[in-house]
């Protein structure tokens, strides 16, 4: 669904991803994890179209993404960042029916596709009367992800949605979202920094360092046949989460 060939992004002398080629595969769920500054989030912006590379290609469905078809292939993938990203003037409902009006979906139309995802990610309807000052973390993640599914996307961008959250909202959320994508048969592409967290959504786990891939794979790759000693020791760093995960969510 997604392929990178050979993508290079520069910010004057500083590369934020170097050469990097990698797909992501329909209906399943890619996990980018790294340490910070690893090229993690600017690999889902050149994925969405928010910026352009300096070098190599970005496809979508086997279409390059270029300056003059951005725009429609970017409604066919929600984007999801930390906290939400919610405007703070408009209400839930209205964050979550912000594109359908912007597309001129009637008011049935968008009524009904916001039920649907009400139920979906499990949201009391009532708090979508509510401004995102007045949800909690996990509500405004829920929202933002109803914004993000509105128009049913094909594939769906996830920048740290959890990593702002307090651990009982957090591990509450991650049930609810491995089991959305499951039912969804989405493409995931989901960046976190967190080893337990890639394990538990990740068919496919890359690791990244310093702009470029260090190691891709299952999480059972990744810990028993490390490609370098950067792979042990990131995972060695983070091995006490990893260790509350049943070998099933591993695999």
């Amino acid at each position: 669904m997604i392929q990178l060939d050979a993508v290079t992004k520069r910010y004057g002398d500083a590369y934020a991803v170097r050469s990097i080629s990698m797909t992501a595969e329909a209906e399943q769920t890619t996990v980018l994890i790294g340490p910070s500054g690893s090229g993690k989030s600017t690999l889902l912006r050149l994925i969405i179209g928010l910026t352009q590379p300096d070098a190599g290609i970005v496809a979508v469905d086997g279409q390059q993404l270029t300056p003059t078809n951005v725009q429609s292939l970017r409604r066919r993938m929600g984007y999801v960042i930390q906290e939400g990203g919610l405007f703070p003037h408009l209400t839930g409902r209205a964050n979550a029916a912000l594109l359908a009006r912007h597309l001129g979906w009637s008011a049935d139309r968008i009524d009904a596709r916001i039920g649907k995802l009400t139920q979906l990610v499990q949201l009391d309807p009532d708090r979508l009367s509510q401004y995102p000052t007045e949800l909690s973390g996990g509500q405004r993640q829920r929202v933002s992800l109803m914004r993000a599914l509105m128009l049913d996307p094909d594939v769906l961008l996830l920048d740290e949605p959890l990593g702002a959250l307090d651990p009982m909202i957090r591990a509450d959320l991650q049930d609810d979202l491995r089991d959305i994508f499951r039912r969804l048969g989405k493409t995931v592409v989901f960046v976190t920094h967190n080893i337990g967290e890639a394990a538990f959504f990740g068919d496919r786990v890359v690791l990244l360092r310093e702009g470029q891939i260090e190691q891709t794979g299952s999480m059972t790759t990744l810990l028993d046949d490390p490609a370098s000693p950067f792979v042990t020791n990131f995972i060695q760093a983070q091995r006490a989460p990893l260790e509350q995960l049943s070998v099933e969510d591993r695999e």
